[in-house]
């Protein structure tokens, strides 16, 4: 006849965990969190930036290569469809569209290529220097200007205001009308380029 009931030495095998070990678990599981969270955020931070300024790079190529295409003018600015365009690129936000009469202006009649905008998130500014300010008009050949007639060249600097060392990207706008990226480091002070 078999009996379940042990007794003896196999009476004391225990099939869990004690409480002494479930608490060592949870502070050692505690502390690599707490090790890896600024890595972490620090992360999140930099793929926002990397978003932030493939957006605004591909709509800088979209304006130029509507262009070419069109074989018009065609403008890019700082700006959305209800205020028009602003010189403020910390929105986030753009204008592309037909420039016929090449003022920089998105009068009636001509044609929105596209309302865009970048997810900045907290802490991401999209600061420029003076160039940039204005719209950019791209020719059909490729090359930018301004409405006044003057070559276009400037930079848009993507950074963050935190005091972690995440290096901000500048978006260069060469005569030529291309764009290239570059990496800057901010030392954490978030500046107009």
């Amino acid at each position: 006849m078999r009996s379940d009931c042990l007794t003896g030495p196999e009476a004391h095998d225990h099939r869990g965990f004690s409480l002494v070990e479930m608490l060592v678990a949870a502070s050692i599981a505690g502390l690599m969190a707490a090790i890896a969270a600024p890595s972490f955020s620090h992360l999140i931070e930099q793929h926002r930036m990397t978003i932030s300024s493939n957006a605004l790079m591909s709509a800088f190529v979209m304006a130029r290569q509507s262009a070419i295409a069109k074989n018009q003018v065609v403008a890019i600015c700082a700006g959305n469809v209800d205020s028009g365009c602003h010189s403020n690129w910390d929105g986030g936000e753009w204008l592309i569209f037909m420039d016929r009469n090449r003022n920089g202006r998105r009068d009636p009649g001509e044609v929105l290529i596209q309302d865009g905008s970048a997810t900045l998130g907290s802490g991401l500014r999209i600061l420029s220097n003076r160039p940039m300010k204005t719209p950019i008009l791209f020719h059909p050949i490729g090359q930018a200007e301004q409405p006044n007639g003057a070559f276009a060249a400037g930079t848009l600097r993507i950074c963050a205001e935190s005091t972690g060392a995440t290096p901000g990207v500048d978006l260069i706008l060469l005569k030529s009308g291309q764009m290239r990226a570059q990496a800057h480091d901010t030392g954490g002070n978030c500046s107009a380029p």
